[in-house]
Formats: structure tokens, C-alpha cells, sequence
């Protein structure tokens, strides 16, 4: 990492702001004070706000890039984003929403979904809302990957959009084509179910790529329900009852 060559080449007002706040917190409430833990967290942040680093820098970038073990490079993450999220606590579902935008289907795709979530304080909040739900994550095979069954992921959409907003997704999954159902939750499952399936038997068709490109209309933009959940539904006959549980293997 050319720190010399970042900052010469950096704005210098931010360069010197970024110095008074590292010297300004560093002296309080006396010099030398703020333990070693607090200071890799200051002189972190510090290199987040230059830019020196980068804000979405993943856990293998901040091992190559400041030279230390990943459990380091996690517990840096994790410390920065449990201050960050206690002042806005809303950030943290929004990384969660983030999360499932950017999910994965697993070879038994109408069973489960896999995401990638780096992240260990939005990794371990995902699996709290997921387990207050009733549901086992499995992260066996790597932490950072989380395997989640349909109904658990069902019960995360429905936790995370609002409920003023359910009831209009709820009828634009029903007019793309879902089984009409009695509660939001259950439609969303039926739909990822019907989703699954066409994934598991035409893969090849084109038509799906990723599962959180189906998921974002649903907790993004309900408008765009229609264009993209009707290739799937609307010849979709699934009676969205049975799921992939929360059995490990």
C-alpha cells in the first residue's frame, strides 16, 4: 500500500482534517489513554474516510492490503459496523436487504437460496432475524455463505418491507401469475417455490441468472414485480406447500 504516494496525490484539506481527528481523539481524555483496540479502530476509520481503503472492501482486501490475519481483518469490520449501525440502526436492515438482493440459488434452488454476507455484523444479524423466525441457517461449509430454506427466506422479506407495503406486493405477485394465498408471507414462499423449480428444470432457457434479481422488485420496487416475476409465474402451477426446512446436510 503507497500511503506516501495516496496522500500526496490526495486533497490536502482532508488529508489534514483526517490528521486533526486522529490526533484530536487520540489525546482524549489524555494522551496515550485510548487503548490499542480503539486506536486500530480510529486509524482505520480514518483510512476508510481518505479513501485509502475502501468503504465495501472485502475481508481477503483488508488481509492482502494491511497485512493481518483474516480474524483481524473481521474484527476491524465488525467493530467499525456495530458503531456505525447503533447510530442508525436502519442501515443494518438495509445491508440485510442488500444481502438478499444479491442472493444465490442453490443446486436444490426450489429448496434454498445461498448468500454471500462478509459482513460479520450484518452476516450475524441475518442469522438472528433468521432464527427468532424459526429457521436454521447453515454455514458449515464457509461463514461468509449462509444457506437459507425458502420459508426463512419468506420470513426475511416479510420482516424486512414494511407493512403498508405488503399487501401491493402481495397483489403484483398474484397478478404475475402466484397462487392466491391468505397471507403475504405465503405468497412470496409459493413464488420463490415456483421460481425454484423453473430454475431446477430450465436452467438452460436463459431466463435466471440470479436470485436476487427476482427478490429486489420485491423489496425494492414494487413496480417492477410485473416485468419480472411474469416469465416465472405467470404458467407457474405450484402449490407452494412443501419447502426445504431447515435440515442440514
Amino acid at each position: 500500500m503507497d500511503i506516501r504516494g495516496f496522500l500526496e496525490a490526495n486533497n490536502a484539506d482532508d488529508s489534514r482534517e483526517a490528521l486533526i481527528d486522529i490526533l484530536t481523539r487520540y489525546t482524549q481524555p489524555a494522551f496515550g489513554a485510548l487503548p490499542k483496540r480503539e486506536t486500530d479502530i480510529l486509524i482505520f476509520e480514518v483510512m476508510r474516510t481518505l479513501g485509502l481503503l475502501p468503504e465495501d472492501a472485502s475481508v481477503y482486501d483488508l488481509m492482502t492490503d494491511l497485512r493481518i490475519t483474516r480474524a483481524k481483518a473481521s474484527q476491524l469490520l465488525f467493530d467499525t459496523a456495530i458503531r456505525k449501525f447503533d447510530e442508525n440502526p436502519a442501515l443494518l436492515d438495509a445491508k440485510v436487504v442488500e444481502a438478499l438482493c444479491n442472493a444465490r440459488f442453490h443446486h436444490d434452488a426450489d429448496k434454498y437460496f445461498v448468500l454471500e454476507v462478509e459482513d460479520p455484523m450484518v452476516n450475524a444479524n441475518l442469522k438472528e432475524k433468521v432464527r427468532k423466525a424459526g429457521h436454521i441457517s447453515d454455514s458449515s461449509f464457509n461463514s461468509a455463505l449462509i444457506r437459507l430454506p425458502l420459508d426463512a427466506v419468506a420470513d426475511l422479506v416479510a420482516d424486512l418491507l414494511p407493512e403498508d407495503r405488503q399487501d401491493d406486493v402481495k397483489a403484483a405477485l398474484v397478478a404475475a401469475g402466484a397462487p392466491e394465498e391468505p397471507s403475504f408471507k405465503n405468497v412470496v414462499k409459493s413464488s420463490l417455490k415456483t421460481l425454484g423449480k423453473k430454475v431446477v428444470g430450465e436452467a438452460a432457457d436463459g431466463l435466471v441468472e440470479e436470485a436476487g434479481e427476482f427478490l429486489a422488485p420485491i423489496l425494492r420496487d414494487g413496480a417492477a414485480i410485473a416485468a419480472k416475476w411474469l416469465p416465472v409465474l405467470g404458467n407457474g402451477d405450484d402449490d407452494g406447500d412443501d419447502n426445504g426446512g431447515g435440515v442440514l446436510v
